[in-house]
């Protein structure tokens, strides 16, 4: 039987030391995403997490603990319809909100430039939206939410899981913001208020997640790729992607701050040990598989 030892930290390993080793080519090419290359070594890095979830999963799981990962991440959860709209719409407002509110602060309006364009061009839209849900959403959630949170989960509080992840998924991002051409390198660079901004918003996002996660029958699919899909869209669509990204200055500052106050409500709702008061019990695990 593998240990939680293994099935957590031996998984937060494989990712980093899998990632690191993948990025290392394109950081020392000092050529950013201009060669193809290191595109495809970016993209590569991007399905790092959910492989090793599956992976993970196959070494850990039994036969129904296999069935349970691929049907959290497929199939269409039946909590209240309620609950789902809110999860999915929670995001893009917040989103929005931040994005206003910076923007009100620097004195410039709104504009959806970058979103009337791909709204004007079908296969355009078509093309972007394959990459913002593969590239993220897809890539990463069957290792942070599809496997990583019910195995922190089944030793610790819904809270503490939701911040540990939280902190590994945001700096697990760190080397993106070192390659011209990504969008994270366009924010600021490494180090950066940006950068730092990102970092933190990840724990209020992954606690928010985690609520969503523990109340619809624990959907990767809902909580981990929509949740996730749909906030990256809207920041998009608002501030442009990659080398056109932008955002007003204090977009990063603002963020952090409106980020942490919906995870305090949403603690404060549904309490900190399971984040869900009418699933009061941990997530189900299944049987960790004897080999």
């Amino acid at each position: 039987m593998k240990t939680w030892t293994f099935r957590v930290w031996g998984f937060l390993g494989v990712i980093y030391l899998v990632s690191g080793l993948l990025w290392l080519p394109v950081l020392l090419s000092g050529r950013g995403m201009a060669t193809p290359l290191n595109t495809a070594l970016v993209a590569l890095i991007t399905f790092v997490p959910s492989a090793a979830g599956v992976v993970f999963t196959y070494l850990t799981k039994d036969r129904e603990g296999r069935r349970d990962f691929w049907r959290r991440a497929w199939r269409w959860p039946s909590a209240s319809r309620l609950l789902l709209a809110g999860a999915l719409a929670l995001y893009p407002l917040v989103v929005f909100t931040v994005y206003s509110l910076a923007s009100l602060q620097a004195g410039t309006s709104l504009s959806f430039e970058y979103a009337r364009a791909l709204f004007s061009n079908l296969p355009l839209l078509l093309q972007f939206l394959f990459v913002e849900i593969t590239f993220g959403p897809l890539s990463e959630e069957l290792g942070w939410r599809g496997y990583l949170l019910d195995e922190l989960q089944s030793r610790w509080s819904a809270l503490r899981s939701a911040l540990v992840l939280g902190i590994f998924w945001g700096l697990w991002h760190t080397p993106a913001f070192l390659v011209p051409g990504m969008t994270q390198y366009n924010m600021g660079g490494i180090f950066s208020p940006p950068y730092w901004g990102f970092v933190l918003t990840s724990l209020p996002i992954s606690v928010v997640i985690t609520w969503a996660y523990n109340n619809t029958g624990r959907s990767t699919l809902v909580a981990g790729i929509l949740m996730h899909f749909l906030a990256n869209v809207t920041l998009v669509f608002l501030a442009g992607n990659l080398e056109h990204f932008a955002v007003p200055a204090s977009y990063w500052v603002i963020s952090p701050a409106i980020n942490f106050a919906v995870a305090a409500v949403v603690v404060w709702i549904w309490g900190p040990k399971t984040l869900s008061r009418w699933a009061a019990r941990r997530p189900r695990q299944a049987a960790p598989f004897a080999g």
